[in-house]
């Protein structure tokens, strides 16, 4: 029996459809997702998720409802042996790439992936680093227009106030979300993919476009189940693939100083997209030219 490690990783950056992704995964007899839903581990260890109640089993009625639909069953045997490894894990100072494997030893046969949009910053020499813990797993990209997903992502500090009383909508704010040099290495989708390329191959990192979730979700699930070595057929009835429980949220509309000058700040990557992602490239290209 070959040794445990992760069938597939999702490296697509926030707010690109990891959740979405995530939660259809969980419907399928195939497919076991481990308990901690972003792991972030080949990016920056356990430390950030130590002291969480997560790291223990809960029994509060939505904890055992979600445990049971990721189970399949009523069973906490593999959710027990993913914490116990997460917690060893998370009290070591150096990375495990061993113990990151030994994370999804409760799969036994069936799939299992990694979904962590941080992984969309990794650099190229880390990508390289963790190739061991990687292996042949399948690594997908999640694609979205650049200027959409910050607009998304920014909109959902608005939403929290992650960073306290200010004016999300400003041209000012905008500037300071899209100058920080951590979250730049999100912003540039080109960028991401080219780190990939570079660290991982070309010919081994899987394109998935936003946009063709959104235009026909049903069949791009598929691809995708199809894609990380699962059988479509043994798909439960339990959501429909056009589900987002994210999708509602209210709509969040930057000043016109702002719209205007991210169209700007995004030009140069717009075009790297165009070259990079063919016809969505173009089609996102598109979308920022005034009418």
């Amino acid at each position: 029996m070959s040794p445990p490690r992760p069938s597939f990783v999702c490296i697509g950056p926030k707010r690109s459809a990891t959740t979405w992704l995530a939660d259809q995964l969980k419907f399928h007899r195939d497919i076991w997702l481990t308990p901690i839903q972003e792991l972030n581990y080949l990016s920056g260890g356990f430390a950030d998720h130590a002291a969480k109640p997560y790291m223990h089993l809960r029994w509060s009625g939505w904890e055992v409802a979600k445990r049971v639909v990721r189970n399949k069953g009523p069973g906490v045997s593999a959710d027990a042996a993913f914490l116990r490894t997460a917690r060893r894990l998370a009290a070591e100072p150096e990375r495990d790439l061993e113990g990151y494997r030994q994370l999804f030893a409760p799969a036994g046969s069936r799939v299992s992936g990694d979904i962590s949009p941080m992984y969309a910053s990794m650099g190229v020499a880390e990508i390289r680093d963790a190739l061991p813990a990687i292996g042949a797993a399948r690594i997908i990209l999640l694609a979205r227009d650049p200027v959409q997903r910050f607009w998304s992502e920014l909109a959902m500090h608005a939403r929290k106030r992650s960073f306290g009383d200010v004016d999300y909508t400003s041209v000012d704010f905008a500037r300071a979300f899209f100058a920080d040099p951590v979250r730049q290495r999100q912003h540039l989708l080109s960028d991401i993919a080219a780190r990939w390329h570079e660290g991982f191959g070309r010919d081994r990192l899987e394109i998935i476009y936003f946009d063709d979730i959104v235009a026909d979700a049903p069949a791009t699930l598929r691809r995708i189940v199809e894609l990380i070595g699962a059988d479509w057929r043994k798909r439960l009835p339990g959501i429909a693939p056009t589900l987002n429980r994210k999708q509602r949220a209210a709509r969040f509309v930057p000043q016109e100083a702002a719209a205007k000058a991210v169209r700007e700040w995004f030009a140069p990557e717009l075009d790297r997209c165009a070259d990079a992602f063919g016809a969505h490239g173009k089609a996102w290209q598109q979308r920022q030219t005034p009418q």
